[in-house]
């Protein structure tokens, strides 16, 4: 039965919550030889897949540095100068993402005492490039159904017809 003089902010009487280490002071995983390998090579992948989107980030941004000297002449062009500028940002944000991510899943397979942390930051990295390439799949998806939409339209009311 419990003391009916004992009062509820009494240290004595009050549990103590259990305290939670962080995760880097934590035991952690040490993933085996066949698991370190399929890590590594997906580190090598991500490595391979980093190449090209740095190579079109280049290109992008030299079309981008080209066109930003014909605005003067076509003031059009600053459409052409601001796209290719922003898919240039865009590539170089995806490779910086896969090189953290890789550079993470490296450690994993190369250290010792701190896989989870490592494989949760590589983790995380993935995470950010994938919602980014999302968010411009669905992009895409939307413009094609809005060009659907125009289509279709100027079918019903005969926008495409010849005259005469």
């Amino acid at each position: 039965m419990s003391d009916p003089t004992a009062s509820p902010s009494d240290p004595a009487t009050t549990p103590t919550p259990p305290v939670v280490a962080p995760i880097e002071s934590r035991p952690q995983y040490e993933f085996d030889d066949a698991q370190n390998q399929v890590i590594n090579d997906l580190a090598f992948a991500i490595i391979w897949v980093r190449l090209p989107l740095i190579v079109a980030g280049i290109l992008q941004a030299m079309i981008a540095v080209g066109l930003a000297f014909r605005v003067s002449r076509d003031g059009a062009h600053i459409v052409g100068v601001l796209g290719h500028a922003m898919a240039a940002a865009i590539c170089f944000m995806l490779s910086g993402w896969l090189l953290q991510a890789a550079s993470a899943f490296t450690k994993v397979t190369t250290t010792t005492g701190r896989d989870i942390s490592y494989m949760m930051t590589a983790l995380k990295n993935l995470g950010a490039w994938f919602d980014l390439l999302a968010f411009f799949v669905k992009l895409y998806l939307a413009l094609l159904g809005l060009l659907l939409a125009i289509l279709l339209v100027g079918l019903l009311f005969g926008a495409f017809r010849e005259s005469m």
